[in-house]
């Protein structure tokens, strides 16, 4: 990965380019071959200075190979990998000649803390390049350096958010940290690190070429006092255990580190970063975040079960229909990946509002150093507001993103159908309907798929894309290319009713209404979904989605699903509730989400009164019963019935679909960690006052094999529409 190819002028350059991996990436082999080039460098005395620079596009080094820290689980292991890459990026900092990092592409984990190490580091301005430490999200910390380096260059202050949150950060945004020492074109990298390096041969240092980021004075005065770095790590402390509950240790590990190392040396930095690392490997939580990481890489390969092919770079020119919200946000994702993209409305101001929409969201960006000025041209240039179809005979892909209402969608596809070649995939992004149903009209079906994007579109990672029986092998591969090229994450399900998260969502919401006319205090449910790891509690959720939402979606649920999505009474005769004001929307929580809106409380009373039901005050555990086991239920009912094919990719939909508690794995994966067999029971005994939630056989099937990989019966076709159960 690393070779010297040519030492000119004392000046050697070394390029970076793993040829056996899609991205570089440090395995122990690379990092050995770093050293031992190291050792060749140092020897050769013609060498006065050194460049690194990457040769495949859109990398410099992605990082560590995460393949390997697989084996390392207990800490021994786990704390020789660590010492092991320090050591090395060490001999690179101590080499005695400058040595300069040219940036362009992912410069994250282990590829930064190699930067780092480097005397100076230049990024280029490609929106490509990030640049971070983003161990954390693993469940792990910088184990090479990084946590010592990172705040040597920048300050504890500023390194510390940085590390905790695993931002990456473009070019730009590098630069005004201090993380590099400049950002360039691209294309003018390797005459800069010469400019650099022959400086620095001239006067013993290039630091004369770059301007220090704007810091005020009495930040530079009082940040390095141990007083000021000690408060600020509390407050970082009590942030995180705010944000987790305690659930992720990784972050808090990093503060113990960083607090443990103040008054150290930097041997003892060095040494407790390492501990920090043992510390974390062994952990369950780090277990299920790898997982994670794993089924997100693995979901952006095209499955084998699509028997066709798409290069994600041929799709040029793209279409969506609906300019609010949804739609402008899946438009911005399109134009901002360089595809050439029509956006439609069927009047003059629903485009121009749209259109609104996109420029704010872009100039957020640029604000904030996310894109350059040019670079939102380009993006701006690549969009084609209309109100007609012209033009759409050339698109490879159209999205539909309007009304959810099912006459209108089968509308809108008959004039697709007209307005398009017979080679352009039309997608819908409905969220509940079925996509074969809004398909019966067309004539050539097979082109139809479904192309749920979650909202905020631009912001979520997911997107499911549905499969009916009749979409054909080549339109799927064009509509997983797009998600491809959109950097979005896929999940392959099959046609039914809510598809897979919504579907899966529904139990979970719905128990909520049974629990909110049968507890003392109703906002113990939403305590106990926060404690068990959700971002917000189902009451606030519902407040969130919005409460008309959530009734038309379990209306769907309902009609599809038959008795155990039967609406809890509650929903019914919260269809009274008024809105606090006029252009408010109706919310179960009062304004200061602490406390029940006192007309909800009347409401759960009456019904009370009405049917004789006493409130009892269950646990924490109790709740987590009620509301996560139906979850898991519904998930068994989806891979027996082909809806999903794994059950990791249910799993994965959840956490970046919903935010189930990415520690727990996904819904699935609790399940097998408190047992199948301790799920159906419960379920069983719940059942006898709530039929509702009595387990399907399907899970009694999988809980029988002791594993979600087996069923007891003829596996069904998979990814293919359900009916009514």
């Amino acid at each position: 990965m690393f070779q010297l190819i040519e030492n000119r002028d004392g000046i050697a350059r070394v390029s970076i380019n793993r040829h056996d991996k899609p991205v570089n990436a440090l395995s122990h082999q690379i990092m050995e071959q770093l050293r031992d080039l190291i050792d060749q460098i140092k020897a050769d005395r013609s060498i006065r200075g050194v460049i690194f620079q990457s040769t495949k596009p859109g990398v410099f080094i992605a990082g560590a190979d995460i393949t390997e820290f697989e084996n390392h689980t207990d800490t021994t292991a786990a704390t020789e990998v660590s010492r092991f890459g320090q050591d090395i990026f060490q001999k690179l900092e101590q080499i005695g000649i400058p040595t300069v990092a040219l940036i362009s592409g992912a410069c994250l984990g282990g590829g930064l803390e190699f930067a780092l190490a480097c005397t100076y580091r230049i990024a280029d301005d490609s929106e490509k390049t990030k640049i971070g430490l983003p161990e954390v999200q693993l469940g792990l910390l910088p184990g090479w350096g990084g946590t010592v380096r990172l705040p040597e260059k920048i300050g504890l202050i500023d390194a510390l958010p940085l590390i905790l949150s695993g931002q990456q950060l473009n070019g730009f945004q590098a630069r005004s940290r201090g993380i590099v020492q400049d950002t360039v074109p691209t294309e003018a990298l390797p005459t800069v690190g010469e400019k650099i390096l022959k400086t620095h041969f001239e006067y013993g240092s290039a630091d004369r070429l770059f301007r220090a980021p704007k810091k005020p004075g009495w930040r530079r005065a009082i940040e390095n006092l141990t007083a000021v770095q000690n408060y600020a790590l509390k407050k970082a402390e009590q942030e995180v255990l705010s944000k987790t509950h305690g659930h992720y240790p990784a972050p808090l590990a990093i503060i113990n580190v960083f607090r443990r190392g103040l008054k150290a040396s930097r041997a003892q930095r060095f040494s407790e970063e390492s501990q920090g690392v043992a510390l974390l490997a062994a952990s369950p939580v780090t277990r299920q975040c790898i997982r994670l990481f794993f089924l997100q890489e693995d979901a952006k390969k095209k499955p084998a079960e699509i028997a066709a092919d798409f290069d994600p770079k041929n799709l040029q020119q793209a279409a969506v229909l609906g300019a609010g919200a949804m739609g402008a946000g899946i438009a911005l994702l399109c134009a901002r990946k360089g595809i050439s993209t029509r956006l439609k409305d069927i009047k003059p101001e629903f485009v121009a509002r749209g259109v609104k929409t996109i420029r704010e969201l872009v100039q957020k960006d640029v604000q904030r150093k996310r894109l350059t000025e040019l670079e939102a041209t380009r993006v701006y240039d690549k969009l084609s507001p209309t109100t007609d179809y012209r033009g759409l005979q050339h698109a490879d892909v159209v999205i539909e993103a309007v009304l959810e209402e099912m006459s209108i969608k089968r509308r809108v596809f008959a004039e697709l159908e007209a307005a398009t070649s017979s080679e352009t995939v039309l997608a819908t992004n409905t969220s509940s309907l079925l996509v074969s149903e809004i398909a019966r009209d067309v004539a050539h079906p097979e082109r139809v798929v479904g192309l749920h994007f979650f909202n905020p579109p631009h912001q979520m990672p997911l997107v499911e894309l549905i499969r009916t029986p009749q979409t054909s092998d080549a339109a799927l591969a064009k509509a997983f290319a797009l998600v491809q090229r959109l950097g979005k994450t896929p999940v392959v399900v099959g046609d039914c009713a809510g598809f897979l998260v919504n579907r899966m969502l529904g139990p979970y919401m719905n128990e909520a209404g049974y629990l909110l006319a049968e507890v003392n205090d109703p906002l113990a449910m939403d305590r106990a979904a926060v404690q068990f790891g959700m971002p917000m509690g189902p009451l606030a959720l519902s407040d969130l989605v919005g409460l008309e939402v959530a009734a038309h979606v379990a209306a769907n649920l309902y009609a599809a699903y038959g008795e155990r999505m039967k609406p809890a009474a509650i929903w019914t005769r919260l269809k009274e509730l008024k809105p606090a004001s006029a252009g408010a929307k109706p919310k179960l929580l009062d304004k200061t989400g602490k406390a029940l809106n006192p007309a909800v409380t009347s409401i759960v009373n009456q019904l009370r009164r009405e049917t004789g039901a006493s409130a009892a005050q269950p646990s924490s555990d109790e709740i987590i019963e009620r509301l996560v086991y139906p979850v898991i239920n519904e998930g068994a009912l989806c891979l027996a019935e082909g809806i999903a094919r794994r059950s990791e990719d249910i799993d994965l939909a959840m956490v970046f679909g919903t935010g189930f508690a990415p520690f727990r794995g996904g819904p699935m994966q609790y399940g097998l960690t408190v047992g199948l067999n301790r799920v159906v029971e419960t379920l069983e005994r719940l059942s006898a006052k709530h039929p509702h939630l009595a387990p399907s056989q399907a899970l009694k099937d999988f809980a029988k094999a002791g594993s979600f990989a087996k069923r007891s019966a003829q596996e069904p076709e998979p990814l293919v529409a359900a009916g009514a159960q």
